[in-house]
């Protein structure tokens, strides 16, 4: 009778163990997220020009995972990935913390679209602008002193290099020329919250924009005053900077 009751005994035992250990089991399926996709978040340098080879810095989520990157169904040289530190006060979800660095040619066409993959999962397509004629920022050109001068029609690439940096340019049209200016930065994934302002030849302050209705990209239009020459101020609304705040300013009559 006493061997019953121990055989027993030990048989609810483990039958007890084995549903709380399925119990535990089930609870942890619950709790464990389902593996994450590859993420583009930002292309530098925001653009490159027609038929030419660029290597192309992709920041975003998981690609230190990914094993190949395509264009238009064409694969892409990976040179190199891994984790990538994210600025102070920042956060990774929107800058990322890993990057991958691929190489890409482009054709006669005004964008491609780039896609990164894992062994099982692949990034939704990030834009990637081509564009020919993109003239480079010159530093230094903080002060109206050093402003760059630029013709227009121009587009320039640009990067706001640290705190509180300001990048001048001085254009000249003719008075009352109407005169169109467009940062693009956020839709490459720039952290840049761009602010313009337009000064005279005397350094009276005209015109200035912040984020526009679409986004945070500034863009304004003014008529060029009597004098036929004013300094374009790019600046980040937060006075932050640093190597990840590109952009490109687009300026037109």
């Amino acid at each position: 009778m006493f061997n019953f009751i121990r055989l027993l005994f030990l048989t609810v035992s483990l039958v007890g163990l084995l549903l709380s250990t399925n119990a535990v089991g089930q609870e942890k399926k619950k709790t464990e997220k389902p593996p994450e996709p590859p993420k583009i978040l930002m292309v530098i340098p925001p653009f490159m020009e027609q038929e030419k080879t660029t290597k192309i810095l992709l920041r975003g989520k998981q690609l230190d995972l990914v094993t190949s990157a395509e264009s238009a169904g064409k694969k892409l040289k990976i040179i190199r990935k891994g984790k990538a530190g994210v600025p102070q006060g920042m956060s990774a979800d929107k800058l990322g913390d890993t990057e991958v660095e691929i190489e890409v040619t482009s054709q006669k066409e005004d964008k491609l679209e780039l896609v990164v993959k894992t062994d099982t999962m692949n990034s939704k397509p990030f834009e990637l602008l081509i564009k020919n004629g993109v003239i480079p920022e010159k530093e230094p050109n903080q002060g109206f002193a050093q402003a760059q001068e630029l013709t227009i029609p121009f587009m320039v690439h640009g990067k706001i290099q640290a705190n509180q940096d300001v990048d001048v340019f001085k254009i000249k049209a003719a008075p009352g020329s109407l005169i169109q200016v467009k940062i693009h930065a956020e839709k490459f994934g720039s952290p840049l919250d761009a602010m313009l302002t337009v000064y005279d030849d005397a350094g009276v302050k005209l015109f200035f924009a912040d984020d526009s209705k679409e986004s945070r990209d500034a863009s304004l239009s003014f008529k060029m005053p009597a004098g036929g020459m004013v300094n374009l101020c790019v600046q980040d609304a937060h006075d932050r900077g640093g190597d990840l705040f590109h952009y490109l300013l687009e300026v037109t009559k």
